[in-house]
């Protein structure tokens, strides 16, 4: 039984690398007008940086249900769909802590680094539906 993607999944394998990019070009610019120009930029490039490492980590570790069928297929999509969900939870609630209760620069590096989860969000995504598929010798 194929189970179709949900629309927020797809919606995230579309929206790829582009939200996290243009995240850290507006926080390059905003921190250029409003902090030290040498912390914006080492801020925008490693949270950049970060949301692809955590991807590539993520997809890694994936990647093993892939070949050794650890979980069953349904719930290895569940868990996806439960990671996909902590990380955007984590997303939204570190950027509006940030908000609220940091000031200064301390609260536009939490604000900038809150993109780190979407990493997580992507690979869960791109991984949805990556069965283990058992081979007949």
């Amino acid at each position: 039984m194929e189970l179709k993607k949900p629309k927020y999944i797809l919606v995230t394998q579309e929206v790829g690398f582009k939200l996290p990019f243009a995240w850290c070009l507006s926080a390059l610019i905003i921190g250029i007008l409003t902090q030290e120009i040498a912390a914006a930029i080492f801020i925008s490039i490693a949270s950049l940086f970060l949301v692809w490492f955590t991807f590539k980590l993520a997809a890694f570790f994936f990647s093993f249900q892939e070949h050794s069928g650890i979980l069953k297929n349904h719930i290895y999509d569940n868990v996806l769909k439960a990671i996909w969900f902590i990380s955007l939870f984590c997303l939204v609630m570190n950027f509006v802590k940030s908000l609220l209760f940091n000031t200064g620069s301390e609260a536009f590096l939490d604000c900038v680094f809150s993109i780190v989860y979407f990493g997580f969000m992507l690979s869960a995504s791109r991984r949805w539906g990556m069965h283990f598929v058992e081979k007949r010798v």
